[in-house]
C-alpha cells in the first residue's frame, strides 16, 4: 500500500529525512548513517528463490525501491519499479575463510549509498561452497531499527514460502510512511506543535552538550570515522538492575540513563548538560511499515557533588516521562530555532528491547539458529552507525540480560579510553543497583587493579620502589 504516482512523482519527506538528505549531500562518501544486518545461511540459499523473495519484499515495502533527489530544490522521494533498483547482488567468494568473509561483509557495510541513483536498500549475497552470508544494508533515511527487523521477518517468510511452492503469509499493511509525513505536517501546523517547540527550547536553554575529555583535538570537519565496543553485562548485574529499578519506582531505561549521566558528570565536571535519546515516533498502525520513525530528544542532566544516584535517576525518569508525549516534534526544528552552528548534543544513549529483534528473525538473536526451508540461519552482528557523534551508548535487552555497545568517533577517542569508560560504567551500574543512595562523588572511577598499580607507582607500602 502506497499512495504514489505510478509515473514516479515526487513524494514529500519527513523533517528527519530531510535532515539525513542534507547530511548525505555534505558527505556523500560517508557510511555514518548506514544500517547493516546480516545472517549466515547453511547451505547457501537457492538464488532463484532468493531473488524472487527480495523482489516481493520491495513490492511490499516501497521505501526499499525509492530514490531521493531535489531537482526543484525540494528534497523528495521517488518510487521506482520493482527490480529497477535494490535488486539482489550475488557475489561468489568460494575461497574465503571466516576471517576473510567477515572482512568482506564489514567492508560492504561501509560502502556508501548513492541515494539518487541506487536508492537506500542494498541486498548482497556472499556465497561460499557450503554456506553464504546474506546482507540487508540500508541508509537511515529509509529505515530504523524496527524497520530492519521487519524487513528481515518479511524476507525470510517470503523465502520460506516460495521455496515450498507457496505465497508469503504477510498480513496486509494498513498504513504507509506518507501517513506519518502527513501527521507530522499537521502537528507542525497546529498550536500543539507550537507548544512542543517552545518546550524543547526551554529544555535546552542554559545547558550545554555533554562531553568527555578527548584523546585528540576535534577536527574542524569530521570524517565520521568510528568503531564499536560491544560487551555483555554479567547476568547477575542485569538482574540486579531490573529489581533495583522496580524498587526505586523508575524505569530500567531511566536507571541506566541516570547512572550514565552520573558517570559523565564525574568524567567531565559538567553540572548541567544535554545528551540525546533517540526515540521511536512510530504509531501502532505503522508497526509493520518500513521507514524512518526516529527522533532524537534532548534529556538534561543536572548533577553536582551533593547529588545521589537515586536523585539523578529520579530526575532522569521524570524528564523522560515529560519528553515522551512531545517526542514527535522534529529535532532538526529544535536545532534551527536554537540559531547556533554548534551541535546541541555530542553524546547519545538508547535502549533497545530485543523483542523487536526476536519478532524480526522468528525469535533469533545472536548465537541462535533458525530453520528456514531447509536452511540453518544465524544472525550476524555487524558494526554500523559509528561516528555519528562523539559517543553513542546503546543498551540492548534480551532474554539473556543486557548488552552494552559504545559506538565512538575514532578521530577523537582511542580504544583504550573507551575500554576504560566501559569499566567505569559497569561500576556506576553496580552502585546504582546496590546502593542508589550513594553520592555520585563517592563512586570510584578506578578499578581495584588500577588503584593497586597507582599505589605501586607512587611507592606506597606494598608497591615497588
Amino acid at each position: 500500500m502506497d499512495r504514489t504516482d505510478p509515473m514516479g512523482g515526487a513524494m514529500p519527506l519527513s523533517v528527519g529525512q530531510v535532515g539525513l538528505w542534507l547530511l548525505h549531500k555534505l558527505a556523500p562518501e560517508s557510511a555514518t548513517y548506514n544500517l547493516a544486518g546480516g545472517v549466515r545461511m547453511a547451505p547457501a540459499p537457492d538464488p532463484v528463490v532468493l531473488v524472487r523473495a527480495v523482489r516481493a519484499l520491495t513490492v511490499r515495502h516501497p521505501m526499499l525501491r525509492s530514490v531521493y533527489a531535489e531537482p526543484d530544490g525540494i528534497p523528495s522521494r521517488y518510487l521506482r519499479e520493482p527490480g529497477e533498483v535494490s535488486a539482489l547482488e550475488i557475489r561468489d567468494v568460494p575461497d574465503a575463510d571466516d576471517a576473510e568473509l567477515r572482512r568482506i561483509f564489514e567492508a560492504e557495510a561501509r560502502r556508501p549509498f548513492r541515494l539518487t541513483e541506487d536508492g537506500a536498500f542494498r541486498p548482497v549475497l556472499l556465497r561460499r561452497e557450503n554456506d553464504a552470508v546474506l546482507l540487508c544494508l540500508t541508509h537511515h533515511i529509509a529505515t530504523d531499527a524496527i524497520s530492519q527487523w521487519t524487513l528481515w521477518r518479511d524476507l525470510l517468510e517470503a523465502y520460506r514460502a516460495y521455496a515450498l511452492g507457496d505465497e508469503p503469509g504477510w498480513a496486509p499493511l494498513t498504513s504507509e510512511y506518507q501517513d506519518f509525513v502527513e501527521l507530522e505536517r499537521a502537528l507542525l501546523d497546529s498550536t500543539r506543535g507550537d507548544r512542543q517547540g517552545e518546550y524543547w527550547q526551554e529544555q535546552r536553554k542554559g545547558s550545554v552538550p555533554g562531553e568527555l575529555p578527548l584523546d585528540h583535538p576535534r577536527p574542524a570537519i569530521s570524517a565520521g570515522a568510528g568503531a564499536s565496543l560491544v560487551r555483555k553485562l554479567p547476568g547477575e548485574l542485569s538482574e540486579k538492575l531490573k529489581n533495583a529499578a522496580a524498587e526505586q519506582g523508575v524505569s530500567q531505561f531511566a536507571m541506566i540513563l541516570g547512572a550514565f549521566q552520573a558517570l559523565l558528570h564525574r568524567c567531565s565536571g559538567q553540572t548541567d548538560f544535554l545528551i540525546a535519546c533517540p526515540a521511536s515516533v512510530r504509531r501502532a498502525a505503522a508497526k509493520d511499515v518500513v521507514g524512518y520513525f526516529v527522533n532524537p530528544i534532548l534529556i538534561r542532566g543536572q548533577v553536582d557533588r551533593s547529588s545521589t544516584l537515586s536523585e539523578v535517576m529520579a530526575d532522569a525518569n521524570e524528564r523522560l516521562r515529560q519528553a515522551t508525549p512531545r517526542a514527535g516534534y522534529p529535532f532538526p526544528l529544535v536545532v534551527r530555532a536554537a540559531a547556533t552552528a554548534d551541535p546541541l548534543y555530542r553524546i547519545s544513549m538508547t535502549m533497545v528491547n530485543s523483542d523487536h529483534f526476536g519478532a524480526g528473525l522468528g525469535g533469533v538473536t545472536s548465537g541462535d539458529v533458525l530453520e528456514v526451508a531447509g536452511l540453518s540461519v544465524s544472525y550476524l552482528e555487524i558494526p554500523h552507525l559509528e561516528g555519528q557523534c562523539d559517543l553513542s551508548l546503546e543498551v540492548t535487552r534480551d532474554v539473556y540480560g543486557l548488552t552494552v555497545a559504545f559506538r565512538y568517533n575514532t578521530e577523537i577517542f582511542e580504544p583504550e579510553t573507551v575500554d576504560r569508560l566501559f569499566g567505569q560504567f559497569v561500576r556506576f551500574l553496580e552502585a546504582a543497583a546496590e546502593d542508589p543512595r550513594r553520592k555520585v562523588s563517592r563512586i570510584s572511577l578506578m578499578s581495584d587493579a588500577e588503584k593497586t598499580a597507582l599505589l605501586s607507582l607512587s611507592g606506597s607500602p606494598g608497591g615497588g620502589s
